[in-house]
């Protein structure tokens, strides 16, 4: 090869090169600048493509002055030029395409001046793998604008999430945090340092899990950490200056090994969820467990011991006229009362066991224990026993007792409800002993309540199909013997038992609200049969609370007076003290309701409750009926006699007039009179009868001498007594 021509390839190839490796450089210094960038890679692809023209003529050119071990060198170099574009040409793709094109064009010329024809398979070759260059240069193009598309897009979502980080950082109530693989912190920001009052610097590296306090729920979080689990609003406590504050901690792997999450500062919220929480399963005025948590903690107990639930004992506690003490002291002080039995209660028991306030003045307490039925009942005892001292609230001491009642399963297990149901008839047990009392379950007081309900299903039979009678009982005038009023009572002819008599269902009645229907009927009939009797006598009615608290009470009344055509003064309704002691102001406004229709209002059974001068001032009556048990008293009791002297005293002393209930002998009846009674009923006079026996007591007399002769004897001493003090007077 002539040696000029030589060196003036070699000089433009040096030059070429230089130049590209000067604006190379140039590109570098200036990568900020985005408008000589492009203009520095435009200049790029021009030496690029000047290059491959060199080599393009160069290849031909050795080929044609080249021989043997030269055109070998030739062929290597030439093809490492070819396939070298793939390496050096790559992020170009138009430069690529030219210098494939280029390079493939200079191969054939020296190929043809080589061998002419004779190189067909190697021009052939040539073309393929041109061909084959050409697309895989196209193919890592596109492969190259994604992955620069996508690291573009990475890059703009990391900016625009550092950038939310940061804000959030600022503006948002929680904290960012990362710990590092051994749990450590790391990359402190100055609200997190803020949220732990103390220096970045001094938190930085620090284990995260030092800064938690003690319990299952740092453990919980350690173990999330060590083994990197994502958890999300882990609750967990922590102190800071002295103190305590509540988090929520969420957090996520990343794939440098460290963790980060999100704290946030639920202090607020946990304390109101914590109270809400108390609120649902305590009571709000003594602190004991409320019946939510009592039924949990007895269901919990039974299902625990399984088939050996007679270990778990349930005493049933409810005080002794509460109401009363409410009443006349006050609602605060009510308060104070529970407030101070609950206190001693659940210093009585043992840790284990549950005091539970069930609702007004009802208490319950489950022990579970191995011991008998005597042990029970002693316990039971003790409880009366604290709760009989006296009480000092506001200055004031009070004495209150308490009924109880207790329960266990039996051999087989038993259900919550079942094991309440029982207590609950203990309860009520111990009640009709009266105060203070305690009873335990047994099966009688079973069949006692299955006995109630049949009775209430009966007597719901009873009064549909007119089993019911109205049964009356005279009232004399003790001055002068003459009949002035009858007591309607209510009988049961039962298909089976025959006549029953009201203590035999009326409870019953009373407590299934069955008294009201019951008591609608009573009236309207009393009123019907009593107005075809000639006379101006009295028919007095019992009213029982129920009744009296009814809003129907009024309109039936009314009702019956309209269908009998009965005169309003002739009617007369005996209630009871209980009745004006609950304060009621619908019971009461009924009384008033009735009293200004014309009708009398009687007190019955005085002197066996709360009678007090009081609450007889306070309500106006008509009539004070004096109890039996003071009657039957009269003839051997001083005391007997006392009483009845002094309620007929205050009696008249108010206008009032009085009754006396249960006569029985006939010493009573002077007796009565001398004290100052003015009215007389009872089985001397005439047992309850009905109406279509109702007759005056000279009849009674021809059939019952032995019963009703001192009656008639009475009657004609009073009737002589009262002719000749009418013969003096005139």
């Amino acid at each position: 090869m002539p040696p000029t021509l030589l060196t003036l390839w070699a000089l433009g190839a040096l030059l070429i090169l230089g130049m590209r490796v000067a604006v190379l450089r140039r590109i570098a210094e200036n990568e900020t600048d985005p408008l000589r960038s492009r203009r520095g890679f435009r200049l790029v692809q021009v030496l690029i493509s000047g290059s491959s023209l060199t080599w393009a003529f160069g290849i031909p050119m050795f080929a044609y002055y080249g021989s043997g071990l030269e055109l070998t060198v030739l062929a290597l170099v030439g093809t490492s030029m070819f396939v070298g574009v793939l390496l050096m040409n790559r992020a170009i793709p138009v430069a690529a395409l030219f210098h494939t094109t280029m390079l493939a064009a200079g191969l054939l010329v020296a190929a043809w001046l080589i061998a002419r024809w004779d190189a067909w398979p190697v021009l052939l070759l040539i073309l393929v793998y041109a061909a084959v260059l050409m697309r895989s240069v196209l193919a890592h193009d596109r492969a190259f604008v994604r992955t620069a598309i996508a690291e573009l897009e990475r890059t703009e979502s990391e900016a625009t999430v550092r950038m939310l980080l940061s804000e959030y950082e600022v503006q948002a109530s929680d904290w960012l945090w990362t710990v590092g693989p051994k749990g450590n912190l790391r990359e402190v920001s100055d609200r997190l340092a803020q949220a732990f009052g103390r220096p970045a610097a001094e938190l930085e590296g620090q284990p995260f899990i030092d800064q938690i306090g003690n319990g299952e729920r740092r453990d919980l979080l350690a173990d999330a950490l060590a083994q990197r689990q994502a958890f999300r609003d882990k609750l967990v406590r922590i102190e800071l200056d002295g103190e305590i504050r509540f988090w929520r901690l969420s957090a996520r792997p990343r794939i440098d090994g460290r963790m980060t999450g999100v704290a946030r500062d639920v202090t607020d919220t946990q304390i109101i969820e914590e109270r809400v929480s108390y609120m649902a399963h305590f009571d709000s005025l003594t602190g004991l467990a409320n019946r939510y948590m009592f039924n949990e903690r007895l269901r919990d107990a039974l299902a625990q011991h399984g088939s050996n639930s007679t270990r778990v004992a349930l005493f049933y506690l409810d005080l002794d006229d509460f109401k009363g003490i409410n009443d006349t002291q006050g609602h605060m002080f009510g308060d104070r009362l529970l407030r101070e039995v609950g206190a001693r209660l659940e210093q009585d028991v043992r840790c284990e066991d549950l005091v539970a306030r069930l609702g007004g003045d009802e208490f319950a307490v489950i022990v579970v224990t191995n011991s008998g039925d005597g042990m029970l009942i002693e316990r039971a005892h003790r409880f009366l026993a604290i709760l009989r001292e006296p009480f000092e609230i506001d200055g004031q001491t009070v004495i209150s007792t308490a009924s109880v009642g207790v329960a266990r399963c039996s051999k087989k297990p038993c259900e919550a409800d079942e094991l309440m149901r029982r207590a609950d008839l203990a309860l009520h047990a111990a009640k009709a002993k009266g105060r203070d009392q305690v009873a335990l379950f047994d099966r009688g007081l079973d069949r006692e309540m299955q006995e109630r309900r049949r009775i209430e299903h009966e007597l719901r039979e009873a009064i549909k199909n007119d089993e019911l009678r109205v049964h009356y009982q005279p009232v004399i005038d003790l001055d002068n013997g003459a009949t002035v009023a009858y007591e309607a009572l209510v009988r049961w002819e039962h298909p089976q038992r025959g006549m029953l008599a009201p203590l035999q269902f009326l409870t019953v009645a009373e407590n299934t609200g069955l008294i009201i229907p019951l008591g609608d009927w009573v009236i309207r009939r009393a009123l019907n049969e009593m107005a075809k009797w000639d006379g101006d006598f009295r028919v007095a009615i019992n009213l029982s609370p129920s009744q009296i608290r009814s809003a129907h009470l009024l309109n039936s009344v009314t009702d019956a007076l309209a269908e009998s055509g009965m005169d309003p003064c002739r009617v007369e309704f005996e209630i009871t003290e209980h009745v004006i002691l609950e304060h009621n102001d619908v019971a009461l406004a009924t009384l008033m309701k009735l009293r200004e229709m014309g009708m009398s209002i009687a007190l019955d059974d005085f002197g066996t409750g709360y009678s007090s001068l009081s609450y007889l001032r306070r309500f106006p009556l008509d009539r004070i009926k004096i109890d039996r048990e003071f009657v039957k008293g009269l003839g051997d009791s001083v005391s007997a006699r006392a009483i009845v002297s002094a309620i007929t005293r205050l009696a008249d002393a108010m206008g009032i007039p009085t009754t006396a209930e249960g006569v029985e002998l006939p010493d009573q009846l002077d007796l009565l009179r001398k004290l100052g009674c003015n009215e007389a009923q009872g089985y001397l006079i005439q047992e309850p009868v009905a109406a279509i026996r109702l007759g005056d007591p000279l009849d009674e007399a021809n059939r019952m001498p032995e019963l009703y002769g001192s009656v008639l004897d009475y009657r004609k001493a009073r009737q002589t007594a009262l002719a000749r003090r009418r013969k003096r007077s005139a």
